[in-house]
């Protein structure tokens, strides 16, 4: 039994809609939605920290590359998911997945969370828009 873990919530009244929950470990786990027009899945996860171990990074990335592996031709897919990387400022290599507006520098997590956008074919959205001092 896990000690913690993600959700995803849900207004009261689009809950009967949800047909299927899949957690697939303490870090990440799907909600499929049927709509009469549309299925809905979302694919929720959090990333494990900085300082913490290859392996650890390397599972939950598994975990959720094997999620978007499972997508079906009729699903509206939404990921909202924190990685906990840094994509940084820079986005050479990486022109179809980032938008130009990150900040920083790139780490570790933020080069496998790029690799896995490009191979998925996603977006990191919030580098796609300019940000404020604030934000």
């Amino acid at each position: 039994r896990g000690t913690g873990g993600v959700g995803v919530l849900v207004k009261k009244k689009i809950c009967e809609k949800v047909v299927e929950v899949r957690r697939k470990s303490d870090r990440a786990m799907a909600v499929v939605l049927a709509f009469e027009e549309e299925v809905v899945k979302v694919i929720c996860g959090y990333g494990s920290q900085s300082g913490r171990g290859i392996a650890e990074k390397e599972q939950f990335f598994d975990v959720m590359m094997n999620e978007w592996d499972l997508e079906k031709v009729d699903e509206l897919v939404l990921g909202i998911s924190d990685f906990n990387g840094h994509v940084g400022k820079w986005i050479q290599g990486f022109e179809g997945v980032h938008g130009g507006n990150g900040i920083g520098e790139r780490n570790l997590e933020g080069r496998i969370l790029l690799e896995f956008c490009d191979e998925k074919e996603l977006y990191v959205t919030n580098t796609w828009f300019r940000k404020t001092e604030k934000e």
